[in-house]
Order: structure tokens, then sequence, then C-alpha cells
């Protein structure tokens, strides 16, 4: 039997990883899972997926597949060609510093050598850290007051999350076990 399906997947214009993993379930129907990958910098792309019996990906898998391939194709290549025009301005906007300036402009080149990395003292990113602690916080405090210690055991921030907050989060973990170990006993003796 000869077909022609390595062919099409050339004639898809992609030089990289083109991933393909098939799903058959008992009622006939396949998954089609399609990735194509070339570097770590673009991971995030979505696979695409077909869903069909085998006949009708037979006739219609690779027409399918063909502009959502280019579409992809076209975007690594977009991000590929801003990523060296990036890199390119990066290294003419360097301006002329003087002799004095220089350890000055040394720290400031190595601070510039991710453009995506947010600084380490960011203060927007520990604000919205600690609302989100506030608030998991307060969800844990409202299911306690409605008995529902199950519930606010599994809602309480983890520890390895908020190191400096490991003894108020380790103080709620024993009063709501306790809490919870009471009213466990309570209502099993009102079963009784």
């Amino acid at each position: 039997m000869k077909t022609n399906f390595f062919q099409q997947i050339a004639g898809l214009g992609f030089n990289g990883n083109f991933l393909l993993n098939i799903h058959h379930d008992e009622t006939g129907v396949q998954t089609v899972s399609v990735a194509l990958k070339k570097d770590k910098a673009i991971n995030g792309l979505p696979p695409m997926l077909f869903k069909a019996t085998a006949e009708e990906l037979d006739e219609g898998f690779f027409e399918q597949l063909v502009r959502p391939a280019q579409q992809t194709v076209g975007l690594i290549s977009n991000i590929e060609s801003y990523q060296k025009e990036l890199d390119k301005a990066k290294k003419n906007a360097k301006p002329e510093k003087s002799k004095s300036n220089n350890a000055v402009a040394s720290k400031e080149d190595e601070d510039d050598n991710d453009l995506f990395t947010p600084p380490e003292d960011d203060k927007q990113a520990k604000a919205e850290k600690k609302r989100l602690y506030d608030e998991a916080m307060e969800r844990v405090k409202e299911l306690a007051q409605n008995t529902k210690y199950t519930e606010a055991l599994a809602q309480l921030p983890d520890v390895a999350d908020y190191p400096d907050k490991a003894e108020a989060i380790e103080t709620k973990r024993k009063t709501l076990q306790t809490g919870k170990e009471a009213y466990d006993k309570l209502t099993a003796s009102f079963n009784d």
C-alpha cells in the first residue's frame, strides 16, 4: 500500500518538529492532535485538534490542516524575525558613554540582558501576591465560620508560596484542624 502522507507533510513547508498524536475511542472516532514546534521560545502554541472517523480523516485531514499550519509557520517566522530585529535594535540603541560612566554602563548592560524578565523588587508583583494571600485567608475565614473546615483547609495558602507567612499559615491550619475534629465528633455523636 502506497500513501503520500509524508510528501503532504513535507509540502506544508515547516522546518522543525511536527508532533502528531492520535487517540482512537471505542465509538470509532479519532482525535488527532497536531503541534508544530521549532524552539523553546515558541512553546506556548496550542496544538491543532481534529476529531472525525478514520474515513473522514482520510478524505479531509490535509485539506483541513493546510491553513492553520501555514498560519502557525507564519507566526513562528514573525516571532523569529521580531526577535532578530529586537536583538539588532538592542545592540544599536546603546548610546556612547563617557569613561566616567563606564561602571554605570556595565551595570545597565547587565540589567538589560532580558527585556521580558521583571525586576526582582517589583512592587506590583509583591502587592499582587499580598492581595492573593489576603483573599485566600478571607475565604478560609468565611468557610470556617460556616463550619466547612475541610474546604477551609483546602483553600489555605501553601507555606512554600508564602514563606514569610509560614507561622500564621501553620497556626491557622492547626486551628482549622482542631475545629474540624471537634465538628466531626459532634456530628458523629448526633448520628448515634
